[in-house]
């Protein structure tokens, strides 16, 4: 071989040794991010100890990984329509968490971004009488009597819907219940509230490591962090299957269908809470209205959605509710679209 042959074959050895020690290097590389973003997937157990030989298990954080599973597509759709609303003056903050529950996959927008829930803690009170029915069956089966006192109490708490319940009259639990989530009434809620275990009810918030809210001077959530309970219902994994299948139907219940329930086709099943809040300054004046409504879409392939929204002071109502319908049409025109 003359010289010039031998400087060829010695460049492409050098380059096929050079190729190969990249490749493996990038793969060396590669298989130990894989590594660390597998084990960064952390299971989330109840926080209690009442148990000597089981460890609950309620969910999945999927760390770093969950980056991968971010729906762009979707999330892009999603951020176009609330920049859009932005420009319009339509909100002064608008979040959207997704998640898909026939898969893995997600998308959000200003997904964890904080608000006052307003009757959405209602579903804690919820799965808080029914996670103690577990431990006595009997817990559902109390009466309590509607009186003056809890009545001023329901009364006292500003811009919310009278109640429906009459004073004196005396309301079994899964009625009071009933009443709480289908109708939102505030006389339920606080009849309920004043007779629950609250050790139980903030078993809930530790269990899912959220601020437990009679001990924050201002209690605000996120919609990626509220869907948090939406999840283990559907999975059933913090009340049997039977209670969570009972508490997922009274949801789906619930009389506000102007938001959610209003993006979808009729015929779908929308089991969802909606909460709403005033905001006002020391001297009375309001700020801003807030609206959200969060639930499960029992589409052919169901999925979870989240929306929440701060509207400017005179926004009402009906005006935050149009937002959250068209971004629950948005999604569910997406996830039942073939192409995607």
């Amino acid at each position: 071989m003359n010289s010039r042959g031998k400087i060829i074959g010695s460049s492409i050895a050098i380059f096929v040794v050079a190729f190969a020690i990249g490749y493996g290097a990038s793969m060396f590389f590669a298989t130990v991010r894989t590594k660390q973003l597998i084990e960064n997937i952390k299971p989330i157990r109840e926080n209690n100890f009442d148990y000597q030989f089981i460890f609950p298990l309620l969910r999945y954080d999927f760390g770093n990984a969950r980056n991968y599973l971010e729906d762009k597509t979707l999330e892009n759709k999603l951020a176009a329509y609330v920049a859009n609303e932005y420009e319009n003056q339509k909100a002064q903050s608008i979040s959207v968490y997704f998640s898909s529950l026939s898969g893995n996959s997600w998308a959000g927008v200003n997904a964890d971004a904080e608000y006052h829930p307003g009757s959405m803690m209602k579903v804690l009170i919820m799965i808080a009488y029914y996670r103690e029915s577990q431990l006595d069956p009997a817990i559902l089966d109390q009466n309590f009597v509607y009186t003056k006192t809890v009545a001023d109490q329901a009364n006292a708490i500003d811009f919310d819907l009278p109640s429906n319940m009459v004073v004196g009259r005396s309301y079994g639990v899964k009625d009071l219940i009933a009443n709480m989530i289908e109708n939102s009434d505030n006389g339920a809620e606080t009849l309920l509230l004043d007779n629950s275990n609250q050790k139980i009810l903030n078993d809930i918030y530790h269990d899912l490591n959220i601020e437990v809210p009679t001990e924050v001077p201002d209690f605000t959530i996120s919609p990626r962090n509220y869907s948090t309970f939406l999840k283990i219902l559907y999975n059933a994994t913090y009340l049997s299957d039977a209670d969570s299948e009972e508490v997922l139907s009274l949801l789906s219940k619930t009389t506000f269908t102007s938001a959610l329930a209003a993006g979808v086709p009729s015929n779908i099943v929308v089991s969802h809470k909606y909460g709403e809040r005033v905001d006002t300054n020391a001297t009375g004046t309001v700020t801003a209205t807030e609206l959200h409504d969060c639930g499960i879409v029992y589409a052919e392939n169901p999925y979870q959605i989240c929306v929440m929204t701060k509207g400017y002071p005179d926004a009402s109502e009906a005006d935050l509710a149009s937002i959250i319908k068209d971004i629950s049409s948005i999604v569910y025109t997406y996830e039942n679209d073939d192409n995607n």
